[in-house]
């Protein structure tokens, strides 16, 4: 990864989902197969050994919040296998419904607890690696 891309994760990971994380975690940044957690991820990258980011970029966001529990349930079981801090979820979507709906999807959860988050943001926010 070049430091370009370091820089882009870096903004997106502080600035559009206020990740409050120390400098040095953003020493280590690793972008890993799309499909270590489901097979529809655009990107998941580990950062400091701390923080593990999934983003999907769906076609049909209703669809994939039919699925929400799977890929929470995937993320959350990777993020203890591996020992990172926090899992953060980030879907990429244009519709302002998913922006109201999703979040109340994910808080209905019964298996989330204080270590995952859900961000919904529009795809112009992603870093340049995560292409919509």
């Amino acid at each position: 990864m070049n430091d370009t891309s370091r820089q882009q994760i870096r903004h997106f990971v502080r600035e559009t989902l206020s990740c409050t994380c120390p400098d040095e975690v953003f020493n280590q940044i690793r972008q890993l197969e799309q499909d270590v957690l489901l097979a529809s991820a655009h990107a998941v990258y580990e950062i400091g050994g701390r923080l593990c980011v999934a983003v999907y970029v769906p076609a049909n966001w209703r669809e994939l919040a039919q699925n929400l529990g799977q890929l929470v349930a995937a993320g959350m079981r990777y993020r203890d296998q591996h020992g990172f801090n926090r899992f953060r979820l980030v879907i990429a979507c244009r519709d302002d419904d998913a922006v109201i709906q999703l979040p109340q999807a994910f808080e209905a959860l019964p298996e989330i607890d204080d270590k995952v988050h859900l961000h919904v943001v529009p795809p112009s926010q992603l870093p340049v690696d995560a292409p919509p």
